[in-house]
């Protein structure tokens, strides 16, 4: 696994369900479902959960946007802080088995299966006011596994790449005559070649 964790893509105002889609009737259906940001980074999934009844006021009082609006931009630094908050959770990107995008009721939303140990094992979320398709975040996800897994083969075989050829040594000049090494001589400060027993 990579030592340092990068913020790839992120997105406020998500609304998040336990579930393989999100539910068409009910409350969690609409102004009050579960809100945060959704975070990918190169080693994991990450939901911040910003729910409560100020988030879910904010939903039913002005929409997406004004959500979108209160949300806080989050950094690498501040991942594992934010975890704290209750519902929050993350899912290794290597657990992840199944990303696609789907429609429900007229709104897209984004499926999210894994095999995580203590976590739901489907998820679903549906970015923003629901009409974006979420391709860009299923190709994200996928590129950022398969980056990940190819980091960790490398890792577990020993291949790594090759170092770099040493610098070529300086050699010494030859005899124009018969071609062999010349050897200096510091006495005379001049070339000297032994086998012709002369200077140059």
């Amino acid at each position: 696994m990579p030592e340092q964790e990068i913020v790839l893509k992120q997105e406020p105002g998500v609304k998040a369900y336990n579930s393989e889609s999100p539910p068409s009737i009910g409350l969690k259906a609409g102004a009050f479902a579960e809100v945060g940001t959704l975070i990918l980074t190169n080693q994991r999934l990450v939901y911040v959960s910003k729910g409560g009844a100020s988030r879910a006021a904010a939903w039913a009082l002005g929409g997406a946007l004004t959500a979108g609006a209160i949300e806080k931009s989050v950094s690498k630094a501040e991942l594992d802080d934010l975890m704290q908050y209750e519902g929050s959770y993350y899912v290794p990107l290597q657990e992840i088995t199944r990303v696609e995008t789907a429609r429900k009721m007229g709104s897209a939303y984004l499926r999210v299966d894994n095999c995580s140990h203590g976590q739901k094992p489907s998820r679903s979320y549906i970015l923003g006011s629901g009409w974006s398709k979420n391709e860009d975040w299923v190709n994200a996800i996928n590129s950022a596994k398969t980056e990940l897994l190819s980091n960790q083969n490398a890792s577990a075989t020993g291949f790594l790449p090759p170092p770099p050829p040493p610098p070529p040594e300086h050699a010494p000049p030859v005899c124009p005559s018969c071609g062999k090494p010349l050897s200096y001589i510091h006495q005379y400060q001049r070339w000297y070649c032994y086998k012709e027993k002369k200077y140059l």
